[in-house]
């Protein structure tokens, strides 16, 4: 499939000298997360991908043809708990990442018209943590994974607490889960109303 590179990537691809590197743009929560694998900050579309070292895994990212639902995971290591405390708190599905790929010159300056290889959205995470390190692994789906997804709110304490925060309608709502029957019973028969 052809991107239509532009011409100074296209002559930076035919020198043997190849530093390619990854800019990953997340969001958890109201954040915005600009990443690096490169070994320094680089500035691309007016923002600030920072290098720190937390980014550690990029996935092998595969094309076709044909409309599939495509995932990917990309690890975090050296979370901050605020990071992690987003995380938890469900601030996380369904938000935006773009993966976009670049390359360097042999003088360390990004090569115009970095790609994007990767759109997709949050659908899950796992947190590893010991004693001396913390490592998050994010999943990602592309837009076809919610292809299917049912739409609308479920009637659950979780999905109450989202959108109305402390209201207790849905509190007991697991504590129900029986059939009941609807009409009156005449002699071990039903009469049901409609």
């Amino acid at each position: 499939m052809s991107r239509g590179l532009h011409s100074t990537l296209k002559t930076e691809l035919a020198t043997d000298h190849l530093d390619q590197i990854h800019l990953i743009k997340f969001t958890i929560g109201s954040t915005i997360y600009y990443r690096t694998t490169a070994y320094f900050d680089i500035t691309y579309d007016g923002n600030t991908y920072t290098a720190n070292a937390t980014l550690l895994k990029i996935p092998t990212i595969t094309e076709s043809s044909q409309i599939a639902t495509s995932n990917v995971t990309f690890d975090i290591e050296g979370a901050s708990q605020t990071f992690i405390s987003l995380l938890l708190n469900n601030e996380h599905i369904h938000r935006p990442v773009e993966i976009i790929r670049g390359y360097l010159t042999d003088a360390g300056a990004l090569v115009t018209n970095p790609y994007t290889i990767f759109l997709g959205y949050i659908s899950g995470y796992s947190i590893n943590e010991t004693t001396t390190s913390s490592r998050i692994s994010i999943q990602v789906a592309n837009h076809w994974a919610n292809f299917e997804m049912k739409r609308g709110r479920r009637t659950n304490n979780n999905s109450q607490q989202q959108i109305f925060n402390g209201d207790k309608f849905f509190e007991f709502s697991n504590a129900m889960m029986v059939d009941i029957e609807w009409g009156k019973k005449i002699d071990e028969q039903w009469l049901y109303f409609s």
